[in-house]
């Protein structure tokens, strides 16, 4: 767990702040510990982690250039606790919200379990709602793979 943490901490090394939510204490801590042990001091001031819902963002996350959302349930984990669509909905537009100007919100959906599923379905509808003119969006998906991840992309104009 934590690679697609690791990678964004080296994104945003010594310029930016990475902020780690997760329900799971087992997902925070395994991502800790990978950060601790691949980053170098400079950056590791920088990143915080939160054993917290994706509902409601934590109060100590500001304004965000990037959000990024890994949904679904931990690889080799217990497939019963998994993002739910109520949940995710929320988080989104609390996302919305959260994020700056000319900024990105990437969300990786996986619609091989049923709630996955559902959540695909449910965020593609929301993002179908939102302005042309303040959002542009953008889902990549398997046209002959219809179980594989996909990816959308939200990206705030105004």
């Amino acid at each position: 767990y934590g690679h697609d943490s690791l990678s964004l901490a080296r994104l945003c090394a010594e310029k930016g702040a990475l902020y780690c939510l997760d329900i799971q204490k087992k997902a925070i801590d395994s991502t800790k510990a990978l950060l601790e042990s691949s980053l170098p001091d400079g950056v590791k001031h920088n990143i915080y982690f939160f054993n917290h819902s994706h509902e409601t963002f934590p109060k100590e996350i500001p304004p965000c250039d990037l959000l990024v959302y890994n949904l679904g349930y931990l690889p080799g984990g217990d497939k019963s606790l998994t993002t739910k669509v109520a949940g995710t909905l929320k988080s989104f537009k609390n996302g919305l919200n959260l994020l700056k100007l000319n900024g990105l919100i990437s969300i990786t959906c996986y619609p091989g379990h049923p709630e996955g599923a559902k959540e695909q379905q449910a965020l593609l509808y929301e993002v179908s709602q939102l302005s042309p003119l303040d959002y542009l969006v953008c889902h990549h998906s398997f046209e002959n793979r219809l179980k594989a991840p996909s990816l959308l992309l939200i990206f705030k104009r105004k």
